[in-house]
C-alpha cells in the first residue's frame, strides 16, 4: 500500500472513530431480567458491580447519576461495537453474556413476521439511492396524545424529552433495541393511496427539518420523498422534515423503518452538520435485519398507547444477511491471548454470547447474532473470547528479544543527513500545515475557508512565512539574512512524495536578487556535495525538489545521521504581542574599553524594554574602537512611541557623552 493511501486511511479513520455515549438506565435494563410481568428487583448486581463488570469486559464508563428515580450509567460505545450497543437491549445482552444469566425478555429472541401484508400504502425504492430495505407500517385511528407516566419516566432517565405517545414510541424503540423509526402524518400526503420512497437529492434543493432547521441539499444525499408530488419529507438517516409532521390532531400514520448506507449518512450528517440519535446508529451500519423488528415494536407500542387499527405492512428491498461463517481454533485463539483455552471454554463463550457453531476436529465454524456487525474475521472471534473469559486472568509474560536489528529506512536516513546539514549550515527547520486554500487534492469537508486543500508544494507556505520572518528578524538576531527549510509530504491527485525545500530572504535593496541566487546555489552545492547527486536549479528564493525521485539513485546509507534534537541551555519566556522598535547607536571609545562596558550603560538606561543589543560593527584607528549596536525594543504591556524610545535614547546618548575619550558618532 502506497504512503498516500496509508495517509489518506488515517485521516478517515480519525474521522470515523466517533465515540457514541449511550445513557442506559438501571430500572429499564432490569426489564429484560424480569419476567415481562413481574415488578421486583434484585435479579442484576448493584450498579457499582456493574460499573465494575462492564468496565472490565465491555465497555468504559464515563460516570453514574441519580436521574427520575432510577441511576443512569454513561456508557462509552466505540464504533466497532456501536452497531448492536447503542441500546438498552445490547448492553443487557453483554451483561447477560458476562453473568452467565439467561435474559428473561429479549425482543430481538423471535423471528419477526410482518404481517399482515397490505396496499393501503406503497413503497418504491430508487435502486441508486442508499436505501437497500425499507419497511412501513400503516395505522389508521390513532389518539395522538400524552404518554403514560412509565413511558415519560424512562425517556427522561436518559435525557429524552417526552413529544406525545406515537413519537415517543419510536424513541422508546430507538433506545431499547437500536433500531431509528420515523412516522409520517398519512394524511399529509399527496396521493389518495401514500405512495412513499426514495430518492437522490438534487443540488441546491431545500427541506424543512423538525427543530426549526432549514437544510440546503445536494445530489450525494438520498431524501425520503412524497413519491405522487416527489416532494422530500425527511433526510435519509439523518432527520424527518415538518411537511408530514404528526401533530395533535393526527389520526392516519405511517412508521417507517429502514436501512441506509453507513459511509453516505455519515458524510451526509457532516455536510449538514446535523447530527443526530439516528444519524449515530445508520453510520455506525445497524443490522439490516432490525428494521423489521423496529417497525413491528414501534406499531405494536404505538396500538398499545394510541389504539388505532393496523392496516398492514409494505416492505421494499432485501435485508441483507450480516453476518458470515468464521473459523477459529482454540490453538490459534491460546497463541493470540497467551493463555490455556480450551475447547470447552469457548464453547462456555459461544453459548453465552449466543454464537451459533459447530465443531470439527477441533476447528470452530461461528456464526454471531445478526445484530453483531462487528465479527467477521476470526481476530474478532478470539477478541470476544478474550474478554469475556477475562483479560486480568491472563498471566503477564516477557515478549521474546528481538533477533535482528531493523535495517536503515533509506528515505528518513537521507532526509535526516539532509537536515543536519543545512542546520549546520544555518537554516532553521520549520513545520507548516499540509492544508491550504490551494492545490490538486480538495478536501470535502474543509476546517476553515484557508485550508480546503492538501499542499502540492512546500515552496508557497515557505515564502509567506519568510515574509513574516522578515517582519521580525530584528527580534530574532537576525539582520541580513532569513534562511529556512522543511522536509514534508506534498500531495497530488495521484501520489503522495516526500519534497525538500530550502528558502532563503536577504534584506536590503542593492543586488537583492544577486544576493539571494548566491546563498541559494552555495547551499545547493553543499547538499550536492553530501547526497553525491546533481539537484534542479533554484526559483526566485526557494529550491525545492522530490526527495521521493532521486533515492533511488542514492546510495545505501550504513547508519543514521547524529542530528542534535535538543538544544542546549534552552530558555523559554513569554513573547509580547506588540511590536518592536529598532534603534541604532555607534560611539568611539578608548581601545581599552571592552564591548560588555558599552553595553552595560545601554542596558542600564533601558531596563526591561530592551530585548536584543547586538554589535554588528566594530573596528580600531588611531587608538581608539568604535563599536555598533542594533537595539531592539519592546514592551510586554503596550505598544512604545518615539517619544518613548526617543527618552531612553537620549539618556544613553548623555552618560555616554559623560565618559572620558567617549564620543557618540
Amino acid at each position: 500500500m502506497c504512503a498516500f493511501s496509508i495517509q489518506v486511511i488515517y485521516v478517515l479513520f480519525n474521522n470515523l472513530l466517533h465515540i457514541n455515549n449511550m445513557k442506559v438506565s438501571y430500572e429499564w435494563l432490569e426489564t429484560f431480567f424480569l419476567p415481562a410481568q413481574a415488578g421486583g428487583v434484585g435479579t442484576l448486581p448493584s450498579v457499582a458491580e456493574l460499573e465494575q463488570l462492564l468496565t472490565f469486559h465491555a465497555f468504559e464508563i464515563e460516570g453514574v447519576e441519580e436521574v427520575a428515580g432510577t441511576s443512569v450509567i454513561d456508557i462509552d460505545v466505540l464504533p466497532n461495537r456501536a452497531a448492536d450497543s447503542l441500546s438498552h437491549r445490547g448492553v443487557a445482552r453483554e451483561i447477560s453474556a458476562l453473568l452467565n444469566t439467561p435474559m428473561q425478555h429479549d425482543p430481538l429472541k423471535e423471528e419477526v413476521n410482518l404481517t399482515p401484508q397490505t396496499d393501503s400504502i406503497v413503497v418504491e425504492l430508487d435502486t441508486d439511492a442508499s436505501c437497500t430495505y425499507y419497511t412501513a407500517a400503516h395505522i389508521t385511528g390513532v389518539a395522538v396524545g400524552e404518554s403514560p407516566q412509565w413511558l415519560q419516566k424512562r425517556l427522561e432517565a436518559i435525557g429524552q424529552k417526552s413529544i406525545n405517545n406515537v413519537v415517543d414510541a419510536t424513541n422508546y424503540v430507538l433506545f431499547n433495541i437500536g433500531q431509528p423509526t420515523h412516522v409520517f402524518d398519512a394524511a399529509k400526503f399527496s396521493g389518495q393511496t401514500p405512495n412513499i420512497g426514495t430518492r437522490h437529492a438534487r443540488r441546491g434543493e431545500k427541506i424543512s427539518l423538525l427543530g426549526g432547521v432549514e437544510a440546503e441539499l445536494d445530489e450525494t444525499m438520498t431524501v425520503i420523498i412524497d413519491t405522487d408530488s416527489d416532494t422530500p419529507l425527511a433526510v435519509a438517516g439523518v432527520k424527518g422534515g415538518v411537511r408530514a409532521e404528526v401533530m395533535n390532531e393526527t389520526t392516519d400514520i405511517i412508521i417507517e423503518s429502514a436501512t441506509f448506507d453507513p459511509v453516505q449518512t455519515r458524510k451526509t450528517s457532516q455536510a449538514l452538520k446535523i447530527r443526530t440519535d439516528a444519524s449515530a446508529r445508520f453510520e455506525n451500519n445497524v443490522a439490516d435485519e432490525l428494521a423489521a423488528y423496529g417497525v413491528k415494536a414501534v406499531a405494536t407500542l404505538i396500538l398499545e398507547l394510541a389504539g388505532g387499527q393496523l392496516q398492514g405492512y409494505a416492505t421494499a428491498g432485501a435485508a441483507k444477511p450480516a453476518n458470515k461463517e468464521v473459523v477459529v481454533t482454540a490453538s490459534r485463539t491460546s497463541k493470540l491471548l497467551g493463555a490455556d483455552i480450551t475447547d470447552a471454554i469457548m464453547e462456555d463463550i459461544f453459548t453465552r454470547l449466543e454464537f451459533s457453531y459447530t465443531k470439527n476436529s477441533g476447528t470452530f465454524s461461528v456464526v454471531a447474532p445478526f445484530e453483531r456487525r462487528d465479527i467477521q474475521i476470526p481476530e474478532d472471534i478470539i477478541e470476544e473470547i478474550g474478554r469475556v473469559y477475562g483479560y486480568n486472568k491472563i498471566e503477564s509474560k516477557q515478549l521474546p528479544l528481538a533477533q535482528k536489528t531493523p535495517g536503515i529506512n533509506k528515505k528518513f536516513a537521507y532526509a535526516e543527513l539532509i537536515r543536519k546539514t543545512l542546520i549546520e549550515s544555518g537554516f532553521t527547520e520549520t513545520l507548516l500545515y499540509s492544508l491550504r486554500d490551494t492545490g490538486e487534492v480538495k478536501l470535502k469537508n474543509a476546517l476553515a475557508s484557508d485550508k480546503g486543500h492538501l499542499r502540492s508544494n512546500l515552496k508557497d507556505g515557505l515564502r509567506e512565512l519568510l515574509d513574516t520572518s522578515e517582519k521580525n528578524m530584528p527580534l530574532l538576531g537576525l539582520y541580513k539574512t532569513v534562511s529556512l527549510f522543511e522536509i514534508g509530504n506534498v500531495f497530488t491527485n495521484d501520489t503522495e512524495e516526500m519534497h525538500v525545500c530550502v528558502a532563503v530572504r536577504v534584506t536590503g535593496r542593492k543586488k537583492k536578487d544577486e544576493r539571494t541566487l548566491t546563498a541559494l546555489t552555495a547551499i545547493k552545492e553543499r547538499l550536492e556535495e553530501v547526497l553525491g547527486t546533481t539537484l534542479q536549479e533554484p526559483i526566485g528564493e526557494t529550491l525545492e525538489w522530490n526527495l521521493d525521485s532521486i533515492l533511488e539513485s542514492l546510495p545505501a546509507i550504513d547508519a543514521y545521521p547524529d542530528v542534535p534534537t535538543v538544544a542546549d541551555a534552552v530558555s523559554y519566556k513569554p513573547f509580547s504581542n506588540y511590536p518592536f522598535m529598532l534603534r541604532d547607536i555607534a560611539v568611539w571609545v578608548p581601545e581599552s574599553t571592552t564591548e560588555e562596558n558599552v553595553q552595560e550603560i545601554i542596558q542600564n538606561h533601558a531596563g526591561d524594554l530592551l530585548q536584543r543589543c547586538d554589535m554588528f560593527d566594530v573596528f580600531t584607528k588611531d587608538g581608539r574602537t568604535s563599536y555598533a549596536f542594533h537595539l531592539v525594543f519592546q514592551s510586554m504591556d503596550e505598544t512604545l512611541t518615539d517619544e518613548k524610545v526617543g527618552v531612553i535614547m537620549s539618556g544613553i546618548e548623555d552618560e555616554m557623552s559623560t565618559q572620558d575619550g567617549w564620543e557618540i558618532r
